[in-house]
C-alpha cells in the first residue's frame, strides 16, 4: 500500500484516504503485474475534494518521478529470482534417452548430405525423418525393424533430434519401408556418396582394392534364386549363403558394391565388378593415372588378370601358383620389412622374362611356423583317417567292399587336399573276394626338405613395372583395408545372419548395412587422420554416457519448470567431438508452465 507520510494539515482520518487512494489507482494502473487486489469499488467517491486533489498530486509526482518504474523493475528482479529458485523436494528426472552415438550419426549423414539427396528426389520430411531415424539405429544398434521400433520410442534419441520434437516416433509402417527405399535408389545414392566422400576428403581412388565376402541365412529360403549353398568363410556351409561383392579404396570407401548369388565364385565376380567400376569411374588414358588394383589370389585367375589389363588396370595380386624355375634378380639384394608384430619379412625380386609380370618372392618365418604346424595338424588327421579305414578292413561291420572303400578314403582327401595331394595312395584288392579290399598303403611323395621349403614361401604378382620391393609390399598390404571393412560389415555392424525371406528385402538389408558402414567410415576415417584408430564399438562405448533427458520441479512462484537437455559429454567424448568437428551438445530446451490459480 503506498502513503505520503505525514501531512500537518491533513488529520490521520484524510491521510490514510490518500494512502487508500494511491493504492486504488497503483492496481487501476497493471503497473505491477499479479498484484493481489485490495479495492473493489473506487473509494475515491466517499473522499472530500480536498483529499481528491492530493491524491491526484501525488500520483502525478509519483508518475513524474519514475519511481513506478523503479519499483517495477524490482518487481521484475524478485520474480525473476524466484522463477530461478527450484525447490529440490519437486525435482524429477525422467524420459532418458541415448544420445551420443545417434548425434555423431546425424552429423556425419548430415556431412554426407544425405538428407540433402532425398530432398533432391522429391522425399518428404516426414519420410526423410523417420528414414535417416531408422539408418541411425541401424548403425548403432544393429536391430531389426521389430526392435529398431521399440528402440526409437523407448531408447534412442535418434528422432527426437531430426525433428526436434520428444516423442516423436516412427510408424511400423515406416522403419519397415526405411531399407527397401533407400535401396530402390541404389546406384544413385552410390554415386552421390562417391563423389561426397572424394569432395570431403580430397580422394584420388588411384588404388583399388577388390574382394568378396558372404552372409548365411537362418531359414529354408527355398524360395530364393539368389539364397544358394555355397563355401561359407564363417564355417557355416550348412546355411544358404549370399555373396557380397565389394570395391573399396585405400581409406576404406566403398566404390562398388553388388549381391551376387551364394555359390558365385571369386572369380566370377570379377567381370561384372570391373564393368560396373569402369561405369561409375571411367579409365583414365594417361599411363600416370591408371588405376592399380589390388586382389587375392582367389580372384586373381589369369582370364581375370587378362581383362584387367584389357580395361586399362593395373593389379597387384598374390600369384595362385608358386614360381618353380625362376632366379632372384641382382642375387643377394633383398628388403627386410616388419609385419604389425615387428616380425620380419623378406622381399626380393625375381629375374623378369620378356613378356611376362614382374613377380616378387616373399618369405616370412612366421608364416613358415604357422604353415609347419598347420600341416603337421592336417598331415596327423589325414593319416588317421587313412587308419581308421585300414582298421575297418579287418574290423566285424566294418565298411569292406571296394567301391565303398575308396569313397570314403576320397572324402578324407576332400577335407584335406592341401596335404592329401603330396601322398600316394595304393588300393589292394582282396584277392579270395574281388568285391572286397584286403589293405590300403601310402606314403609321401616328396621329402620333408622339400616340403619345408614351401613354408612361409609366396610371390607377388604385377603387371608396372616401376614398383620397388617396398613399395608393392605396401600396396598389397593395403588388402587388409577391405578385411577391416568385412570386419565392421560382420561383427561392428552386426549383418549375419539374414532372416529375410526374399530376395529383395534381403538385398535391401545387405545394402541398408552398407550405407551403415558408409557413415562409420567417414567417422572413423575423421579420426584416424588424427592419430585414433578406434573400431565403431569402441566409439560407440564412449559416446554411450551422453543422454538426452527431462528434467521437472517447481519454482518459488508455483511455476511447473521443464527442462529437456542433453548431458555434456565426458573428457573422451568431446575429445571424440573436438576432432570431427561436430558439435557435443545437439539441444537443450525448457518451458515453463504457470501454476493454476487456486480455487475460490
Amino acid at each position: 500500500m503506498l502513503t505520503p507520510g505525514y501531512l500537518p494539515d491533513l488529520c490521520s482520518d484524510e491521510i490514510v484516504q490518500i494512502r487508500r487512494g494511491l493504492t486504488y489507482m497503483m492496481e487501476q494502473s497493471a503497473y505491477i503485474p499479479a498484484q493481489q487486489a485490495m479495492f473493489t469499488a473506487d473509494p475515491r467517491g466517499e473522499y472530500s475534494e480536498k483529499v481528491r486533489g492530493y491524491i491526484e498530486k501525488f500520483w502525478s509526482q509519483i508518475k513524474g518521478s519514475g519511481k513506478i518504474d523503479s519499483a517495477r523493475a524490482s518487481y521484475d528482479e524478485a520474480e525473476r529470482k524466484a522463477r530461478k529458485l527450484i525447490d529440490v523436494n519437486t525435482i524429477q528426472h525422467t524420459d532418458a534417452r541415448e544420445a551420443g552415438a545417434e548425434n555423431v550419426c546425424l552429423q556425419a549423414i548430415r556431412e554426407l548430405q544425405l538428407d540433402t539427396f532425398l530432398r533432391r528426389e522429391g522425399w518428404s520430411e516426414r519420410k526423410i525423418n523417420s528414414t535417416l531415424a531408422s539408418l541411425i539405429i541401424r548403425t548403432v544398434y544393429s536391430p531389426s525393424e521389430w526392435a529398431a521400433l521399440r528402440i526409437l520410442d523407448e531408447n534412442s534419441a535418434a528422432m527426437e533430434l531430426l525433428t526436434g520434437q520428444f516423442g516423436d516416433c516412427p510408424t511400423q509402417r515406416e522403419v519397415y519401408a526405411a531399407a527397401p527405399s533407400l535401396y530402390a535408389l541404389k546406384d544413385k545414392l552410390e554415386r552421390h556418396l562417391c563423389s561426397r566422400t572424394d569432395s570431403l576428403f580430397n580422394l584420388t581412388n588411384r588404388v583399388m582394392l577388390f574382394d568378396l565376402t558372404n552372409f548365411y541365412f537362418e531359414g529354408s529360403k527355398t524360395g530364393s534364386k539368389k539364397a544358394k549353398f555355397g563355401r561359407s568363410k564363417e564355417k557355416r556351409s550348412d546355411c544358404r549363403l549370399l555373396v557380397l561383392a565389394l570395391a573399396i579404396n585405400t581409406e576404406g570407401f566403398i566404390r562398388y558394391s553388388s549381391i551376387l548369388a551364394g555359390n558365385t565364385a571369386d572369380p566370377d565376380s570379377l567381370p561384372a565388378m570391373v564393368e560396373g567400376i569402369i561405369s561409375k569411374n571411367p579409365v583414365s588414358t594417361n599411363p600416370q593415372q591408371k588405376v592399380m588394383v589390388v586382389i587375392d589370389a582367389g580372384i586373381a585367375t589369369e582370364a581375370n588378370l587378362g581383362l584387367l589389363k584389357e580395361r586399362g588396370y593395373n593389379y597387384l595380386c598374390v600369384s595362385r601358383t608358386k614360381l618353380k624355375d625362376y632366379t632372384l634378380k641382382e642375387e643377394g639384394r633383398s628388403v627386410t620389412v616388419f609385419d604389425s608384430r615387428k616380425r620380419p619379412i623378406t622381399i626380393a625380386q625375381v629375374e623378369h622374362r620378356e613378356g611376362g609380370d614382374f613377380y616378387l618372392r616373399i618369405t616370412s618365418p612366421a608364416k613358415a611356423m604357422t604353415e609347419h604346424s598347420m600341416n603337421q595338424q592336417w598331415r596327423e588327421r589325414f593319416e588317421l583317417e587313412l587308419t581308421k579305414a585300414r582298421n575297418a578292413l579287418t574290423a566285424k561291420g566294418g565298411t569292406k567292399r571296394y567301391d565303398k572303400v575308396v569313397e570314403r578314403v576320397g572324402r578324407a582327401l576332400g577335407k584335406y587336399p592341401s596335404v592329401s595331394k603330396y601322398y600316394q595312395i595304393d588300393y589292394i584288392r582282396s584277392g579270395e573276394n574281388p568285391e572286397h579290399m584286403s589293405d590300403i598303403r601310402w606314403q609321401i611323395k616328396i621329402s620333408q626338405e622339400e616340403t619345408e621349403q614351401r613354408f612361409g614361401t609366396y610371390f607377388l604378382r604385377t603387371n608396372i613395372a616401376t614398383l620397388d620391393e617396398r613399395t608393392t609390399w605396401e600396396y598389397y598390404n593395403l588388402i587388409r583395408e577391405i578385411e577391416t571393412s568385412n570386419r565392421q560389415l560382420k561383427t561392428d555392424l552386426e549383418l549375419r545372419p539374414i532372416y529375410h525371406q526374399t530376395d529383395n528385402n534381403s538385398d535391401a538389408h545387405l545394402f541398408f548395412g552398407l550405407l551403415s558402414y558408409w557413415i562409420v567410415n567417414t567417422v572413423r576415417h575423421k579420426l584416424k587422420l588424427q592419430g585414433i584408430t578406434h573400431y565403431w564399438t569402441e566409439l560407440k562405448r564412449i559416446l554411450s554416457t551422453q543422454k538426452a533427458i527431462t528434467t521437472k520441479a517447481e519454482n518459488a512462484l508455483g511455476e511447473q519448470i521443464e527442462l529437456r537437455i542433453c548431458s555434456d559429454p565426458t573428457d573422451a567424448a568431446s575429445e571424440l567431438y573436438r576432432i570431427l568437428g561436430y558439435n557435443p551438445i545437439p539441444f537443450r530446451r525448457h518451458t515453463i508452465k504457470t501454476a493454476p490459480p487456486p480455487p475460490n
